[in-house]
């Protein structure tokens, strides 16, 4: 067994500050101080063996993201400073996002400690300048003298992007890394939303009365928009109904606004259409629409979803539009585009997680969807519709904001959707446990028979991916532990 001494004189030596302030020969002083602050300082190593920040972009709004690696049986803590211009921004120790990376484990030796790292930091009242400098424990990691300071948007999707990494991994793996992350990237988020407005670029029949609006938000393109509204038309003609487009980063907005302008030449309906200064998300877009909206009743409805051509549908598709609401939120059947069912409503699910590597176990939420995967088309008669909604539990039944139907009044008090949800995803459920936490009904009319023409297949983006992961941690936060999230027990049950 081998014996342990300190080498003061050494320590010293290395140190000329600290020999200077406590003398080159008081062992117990000078062995106090490497304990106390010379470890932690890593006085004497090269920091740059054992550390390395990768990247390091930066947004106009004091948002700074960094990514790279540290042994952490070497690098116990963060103490972080970053340097703008002549400003110095001191953080003190911090604590991002950490997690396995096997390139980084093969050089180091080190298999039991995540070693990748990814912080999300905001400096108080930045200036923007060229130079900027990082260091960590007060030794420079990083240094550049040509910054490029991104507007939020961009900053936003780069980040998003990087972090792609960690929502990618097994959700047991990554929840911790979810925590760390969301309030930083909402905070860009609101950011960002309080930089956008919207546009009124086209209206017709403003000062027509209105008891329904319908609200549909676009992101980006329109493809389906007027034949949508075609199978509208003839449903609403002679009601007193509205509808408010809203679009998020249009396409082709002037085209558009042009085959509005014909289609509401031959159909009297009245119409509007807002187009936003960027992608304001699907809660502002749609809490926007409302807001302006002139009906008492709201019905919000995704683009790609339609009302279904067989007569026989017609009347339960006027009647959700046309009743009100009272004091519930409605939703509807709605089925694929080859008439099969999608799903009748909507239930949160209670899961069990398990991180592997650190032998812990945790919760987290989702949402799943009742009638999901049963033989019964959008033409079956009633006996067949009743088999497949015959599982359906009305206490814990939520419903898809791919359609919907409330009373104005009640959806602008519950705060309209959340705007905590980055961009989209889990709003809708987030929404509707709130209607069941405070006791207010959610009903499925099984007789509006809707299709929705929900793209299936498509690969999401690094950055959806990444936006779909966060929303999922809050929407757990928030709701994990609800009376009205099953668990999975009852959804093997209920499936």
């Amino acid at each position: 067994m081998s014996s342990k001494t300190f080498l003061h004189v050494n320590y010293a030596r290395d140190n000329a500050d600290v020999a200077k302030h406590y003398g080159a020969e008081d062992e117990v002083l000078l062995r106090a101080h490497y304990e106390n602050y010379g470890r932690q300082e890593m006085r004497g190593v090269d920091i740059s063996l054992h550390m390395r920040i990768e990247a390091v972009v930066c947004c106009d709004t004091g948002h700074i993201l960094l990514s790279g690696w540290a042994d952490r049986r070497h690098i116990r803590t963060l103490d972080l400073t970053i340097d703008v211009g002549y400003e110095r921004n001191a953080f003190g120790q911090v604590d991002g996002a950490w997690y396995m990376r096997p390139d980084v484990a093969a050089v180091t030796g080190d298999s039991e400690l995540p070693s990748g790292f990814l912080l999300l930091l905001k400096l108080d009242d930045v200036t923007p300048h060229s130079s900027l400098g990082v260091q960590v424990n007060g030794k420079l990691l990083f240094q550049s003298g040509n910054t490029r300071w991104l507007s939020v948007a961009p900053f936003m999707n780069q980040a998003l992007a990087a972090a792609a990494v960690l929502s990618d991994l097994p959700i047991g793996q990554s929840l911790a890394c979810a925590k760390a992350l969301h309030g930083p990237f909402r905070d860009v988020w609101h950011a960002y939303l309080e930089k956008l407005t919207f546009a009124l670029a086209f209206e017709t029949k403003q000062r027509d009365p209105a008891q329904v609006s319908i609200i549909i938000t676009i992101y980006k393109r329109a493809d389906m928009l007027l034949p949508q509204l075609e199978a509208l038309a003839p449903l609403l003609r002679g009601t007193a109904t509205e509808v408010i487009i809203v679009c998020n980063e249009l396409v082709g907005a002037e085209a558009i606004v042009e085959r509005l302008r014909g289609f509401c030449q031959i159909w009297d309906i009245p119409l509007r259409l807002y187009l936003c200064s960027g992608n304001s998300g699907f809660s502002r877009a749609n809490n926007f629409g409302a807001d302006v909206a002139r009906g008492q009743s709201l019905v919000f409805m995704n683009p790609d979803v339609f009302a279904p051509e067989h007569k026989a549908h017609q009347p339960g598709v006027l009647n959700f539009l046309q009743t009100e609401p009272g004091n519930a939120l409605h939703g509807a059947m709605l089925y694929y585009g080859d008439g099969a069912l999608m799903h009748a409503g909507m239930y949160a699910v209670r899961d069990t997680v398990v991180d592997t590597l650190k032998g812990t176990a945790g919760t987290v939420a989702r949402v799943e969807h009742f009638g999901k995967g049963l033989m019964h088309n959008v033409d079956d008669g009633f006996s067949k519709l009743e088999e497949a909604v015959k599982g359906l539990r009305h206490d814990v039944l939520l419903v898809s904001a791919a359609l919907w139907k409330i009373d104005r009044k009640l959806f602008l008090e519950l705060g309209g959707l959340s705007t905590d949800y980055v961009v989209a995803y889990y709003e809708d459920a987030d929404f509707c446990l709130r209607m069941l936490e405070r006791e207010l009904p959610i009903m499925l009319d099984i007789n509006a028979r809707w299709i929705h023409l929900e793209g299936g297949g498509k690969a999401f983006s690094p950055p959806q991916r990444t936006f779909m992961w966060l929303n999922r941690y809050l929407f757990t936060e928030r709701f994990g532990q609800s009376r009205y999230v099953v668990g999975s027990l009852d959804d093997m049950e209920l499936l």
